[in-house]
């Protein structure tokens, strides 16, 4: 029998012909057309396929049911698939082989000719090579959502339950073939939504549904209630202070300044996608996850215990809870943004102990002058630092300080469909980019003592020690994308040894994600004057050291912050941040206590400077020992080195935050 849970339904493809999805590409000098494949290699169908092509199937099936009206069926499965108004409660999975499935058995080559669209005929001398996959049998699921997009419950009765499973299987009958070249036989399929085990054949599973259907007695149900809507919730609403805030990057009195701090570990299932804004038509992804995506999970799920608590209900407003960006990790090392004070060689030659090219020779522009050769400087990527240089501050042997690479994006070409004809809309391609499939990110929960103390007895029940799955990023409900796997660590304290000046009387700050901060009009910030000032008044005074000799004083770039309300379906207003790598060499400004000032900036790097901290903003690592360098090496990670890997290494401190 199936080992779904509860709240889903096994769905079975068994295809009786050769079939493929096309990704409307092809192989130079090879196929003119692939089909779509999973990260293991293997044809797959796309959640959002399946989702298509029952839907279409269940309007049909639910006219029949209401007698040839639009009554309640309609309704119902306008519910369970969504409407432009309401998201929708059901969300297939991709359809895939067994992962240990050969490729070379289940997909080839198919021979064609090319046809004129003018004549509609062959032309003289033009072959098409396309991709094939074999009559196999493919398996995914379809969820029915027990939280909407806002955390709120999804109830779901037994009625309902029963006629969402009578007509998902229904509709799942009536879809004869899948995917493309279905005009000339290829894609015959039966699609059975359900529990197909034991059942023998299409016709056996068709007569079960009919014998489901003949004991369902009444109309449709309503479809599922959203518990805890904003109605709701309305009352219990936190009350805003009528008492004036400080300026921004401030702490308030009654603002937490000891918290407890865990590693969120998260592992993609499917691609990923972290907003960013589209272009053209052109799906963008972000190549971390922002802690704005993370903290609505780790919140919901304390409120999903807490249910009735002020002290949770409060958490975020009050700043005891704060969650951090997600950036990549490699065998236990998590990534921090590319310094933008670094510079390499434009044409890197090959390095003693090493293979060329899989190194790259790393200058500190902070302690380095102009170099003699032509250097291009380091902008995009991500520094893993070693362990044994991130805590002994001290050079390896043959100079290697760590790691650097990004994670790729993979990107996927869909095609727009015709409403009217169903076939393919013409010239209306669209490309989503997205977080690969087992990829490894880490972020950091920070929590006050206080919210700490109040929650602990039941942190195994709302994060489950060994894991528990989540939907992330834009398009999480397409079923495509958007699945993962998270793991929260032990809760232990943030504070570590505080940093030291260098012998400069100096240290260097370099920003591990965004910050946000106001300039003196108010407006959007983003000068280093800025972040000085936010650094100042929240009890940092120092002060930008001086450049000399060809030195930097400071390496910074801006970034364009644009994001979604989902609640109102526009647009929030732009905001420029400092991007995460941006580095500032300080020092105490005159008259300030130099041990007070480091002081301050050790307990402002762990919960961030300027505006949004609780969603990642703010963050920087005071005095990292890779700063501290003026030149070394870094291995060049390929994009096999971060999929796959997990590791519990813990992280150093300067790495958690």
């Amino acid at each position: 029998m199936s080992t779904v849970s509860p709240l889903s339904l096994p769905v079975t493809i068994i295809f009786h012909s050769d079939w493929g999805v096309s990704t409307g590409t092809g192989i130079a000098g090879g196929v003119d057309s692939i089909v779509e494949k999973d990260e293991h290699g293997l044809p797959v169908v796309r959640a959002t396929v399946v989702t298509g092509a029952v839907r279409e199937q269940a309007f049909l099936a639910a006219q029949a049911l209401d007698g040839g009206t639009s009554g309640g069926w309609r309704h119902f499965v306008e519910a369970l698939f969504g409407t432009a108004k309401r998201p929708r409660l059901v969300s297939f999975s991709d359809a895939r082989l067994p992962a240990d499935a050969p490729p070379e058995s289940t997909v080839h080559d198919v021979v064609s000719l090319s046809i004129d669209e003018a004549t509609g005929t062959a032309k003289k001398d033009h072959l098409r090579f396309f991709e094939r996959a074999s009559a196999c049998t493919l398996t995914g699921t379809v969820e029915l959502h027990g939280t909407d997009l806002y955390g709120n419950t999804i109830a779901w009765s037994d009625p309902q339950r029963r006629a969402t499973e009578l007509v998902l299987a229904l509709s799942g009958l009536l879809v004869r073939a899948l995917g493309s070249n279905r005009s000339d036989g290829d894609g015959l399929c039966d699609v059975l939504v359900g529990d197909a085990d034991g059942v023998g054949d299409r016709t056996s599973y068709a007569a079960r549904t009919c014998e489901q259907l003949e004991q369902w007695t009444g109309q449709a149900p309503e479809p599922p209630a959203i518990q805890g809507g904003t109605a709701e919730r309305s009352a219990s609403a936190p009350v805003i202070s009528a008492t004036p805030r400080r300026q921004s990057g401030t702490r308030p009195d009654d603002e937490p300044s000891v918290f407890r701090c865990a590693e969120l570990d998260i592992v993609l299932r499917t691609p990923v996608i972290s907003y960013e804004v589209p272009f053209s038509n052109e799906i963008r992804s972000l190549d971390f996850l922002r802690g704005t995506m993370l903290l609505p999970l780790i919140h919901r799920r304390l409120r999903g215990v807490f249910q009735n608590d002020a002290v949770v209900r409060d958490a975020v407003v009050n700043g005891s809870l704060l969650v951090s960006d997600a950036t990549v990790v490699v065998d236990g090392v998590r990534g921090l943004a590319v310094p933008l004070v670094l510079s390499t060689p434009k044409v890197e030659r090959a390095q003693e102990g090493g293979e060329g090219g899989s190194r790259t020779r790393v200058l500190n522009r902070l302690l380095a002058g102009e170099p003699e050769e032509v250097h291009k400087p380091l902008r995009s990527g991500y520094v893993l630092p070693r362990h044994d240089l991130a805590l002994a501050g001290q050079p390896t042997a043959d100079g290697l300080a760590g790691a650097i690479g990004a994670p790729a994006l993979v990107g996927r070409q869909s095609t727009a469909h015709d409403s009217r004809t169903g076939a393919a809309g013409a010239g209306q391609l669209f490309l989503v980019k997205a977080l690969p499939t087992g990829l490894c990110l880490r972020a950091t929960v920070l929590m006050s003592e206080a919210l700490h103390e109040h929650v602990r007895s039941r942190l195994d029940e709302i994060f489950p020690p060994g894991g528990f799955p989540e939907r992330l990023g834009s398009r999480r409900l397409s079923g495509a994308y958007g699945r993962a796997s998270c793991t929260l660590g032990q809760f232990r304290g943030s504070e570590a040894d505080p940093p030291k000046w260098d012998r400069d009387g100096a240290t260097t700050l370099w920003l591990t994600s965004d910050v946000l901060v106001r300039s003196p009009r108010l407006g959007p910030g983003g000068r280093r004057d800025d972040l000085i000032a936010a650094l100042i008044q929240a009890g940092a005074s120092v002060g930008l050291v001086d450049g000399a000799d060809g030195r930097f004083a400071a390496g910074i770039r801006h970034r364009r912050i644009d994001s979604w309300a989902a609640a109102d379906g526009q647009p929030r207003a732009t905001r420029t941040a400092i991007s995460a790598g941006s580095v500032l060499r300080v020092r105490p400004a005159e008259g300030a206590a130099p041990d007070a000032v480091i002081a301050a900036l050790a307990r402002l790097s762990i919960a961030g400077v300027g505006e949004l901290r609780a969603q990642g903003f703010g963050r920087f690592v005071v005095g990292h020992p890779l700063l501290e360098r003026n030149e070394f090496s870094l291995a060049r990670l390929e994009q096999g080195d971060m999929l796959g890997t997990r590791s519990t290494t813990v992280p150093t401190s300067e790495e958690g935050r």
